[in-house]
């Protein structure tokens, strides 16, 4: 009796270690492409839809030296800059339609997996430049690249020098300030 009941708790594990052996379906490479480029469609299909012949930013400065001059004040102030710097929807809404197909990460990234590459990016930037002029600075030249088109918006690449108590500096982390209809933001950050 003893050897019968060995023998069927032998089988019965067995027949559960086979089975939890078998393959999640989600787990096939197959359906997670299915996926991914599900998402991808569905984002491209969003952006595209977006796409304009003029685009208004509701907020934004007179001068691309206004916008990184407040943009570099409210990070010293407030650690962020929730007001000086580009929001996400006016991402999907204003810059994405125009960027989008000019061989970013945004060409092959869904937007929600974009949005966390991003908000990692602009963290990081942040942190830098609070470190940078936090104990106080002063802005000695901000310098220009010619401007780029970017559809119906222009991107402007500056090189901002700063001095502080430690020294001169310069502020490699604002990639990016995009001009639309006369307004100006920040708008690209980066390690």
């Amino acid at each position: 009796m003893k050897s019968k009941i060995l023998i069927y708790i032998t089988i019965a594990t067995f027949l559960t270690v086979n089975a939890c052996k078998e393959k999640d379906w989600r787990e096939d490479p197959k359906f997670q492409n299915q996926e991914l480029n599900a998402k991808l469609l569905d984002s491209q299909k969003q952006i595209l839809s977006k796409k304009k012949e003029k685009y208004n930013l509701e907020r934004g400065y007179n001068s691309k030296n206004e916008a990184i001059e407040n943009f570099l004040s409210e990070i010293k102030k407030y650690h962020s800059a929730k007001n000086t710097y580009i929001s996400w929807n006016e991402q999907v809404e204003i810059i994405f339609p125009n960027t989008y197909g000019l061989g970013t990460v945004l060409d092959n990234t869904p937007l929600e997996e974009y949005e966390k590459l991003l908000s990692a990016r602009e963290d990081s930037a942040i942190e830098s430049i609070y470190n940078m002029v936090l104990n106080g600075y002063k802005i000695e030249s901000i310098d220009w690249e010619s401007p780029r088109r970017l559809g119906q918006i222009l991107g402007h690449k500056p090189k901002v020098m700063i001095t502080t108590k430690n020294g001169k500096f310069e502020i490699t982390n604002v990639k990016m300030v995009y001009e639309v209809d006369g307004k100006f933001i920040v708008g690209v950050l980066g390690p």
